[in-house]
């Protein structure tokens, strides 16, 4: 790994934290994961990977393993999305977002059935919908701005 490319993913993980704070409810690091996961190097998605389940569950209020579901899901629907389409184009990742805001609803309510926390389903629906919208746009910053600033980005 460049100096470039770990510059650009600790300033994409601080950006994402910082949009997961203003923006309650949004995974904005599901995006880079796409990113790593389009760039096929194994090494930098795990270690990426492990720090997103790190910053997830350290933040989240649903049970330990919640997050570890979210991306397992968003990595499979990566890759069975894949037999069907051009994993790098915009349509791929629209689908994506709309499998993966469906999935994070299930694993929601599923996992807010392990501990009594209230359901606010207006909330909840908000969220979900904030993350099909937001994930292709940043995905699209993000792929574009890695391409421009990582030299081997790909």
């Amino acid at each position: 790994m460049t100096s470039a490319n770990i510059l650009w993913w600790a300033v994409y993980i601080i950006a994402g934290i910082w949009l997961q704070k203003w923006f309650p409810g949004l995974d904005a690091l599901v995006p880079a994961l796409i990113v790593c996961l389009n760039a096929g190097n194994k090494q930098q998605t795990v270690v990426f990977l492990l720090i997103c389940v790190v910053i997830q569950e350290g933040t989240g209020t649903l049970p330990f393993g919640a997050s570890i579901i979210w991306y397992s899901t968003v990595i499979a629907a990566y890759y069975i999305g894949g037999w069907f389409f051009m994993s790098g184009n915009l349509m791929f990742i629209l689908i994506l977002s709309i499998s993966m805001g469906v999935s994070r609803a299930l694993i929601s309510a599923a996992m807010g059935l392990l501990q009594p926390l209230p359901f606010d389903s207006q909330f909840m629906l908000g969220t979900y919908v904030l993350q099909i919208v937001c994930t292709p746009v940043i995905w699209f910053v993000a792929d574009k701005t890695r391409r421009m600033l990582v030299s081997d980005a790909y």
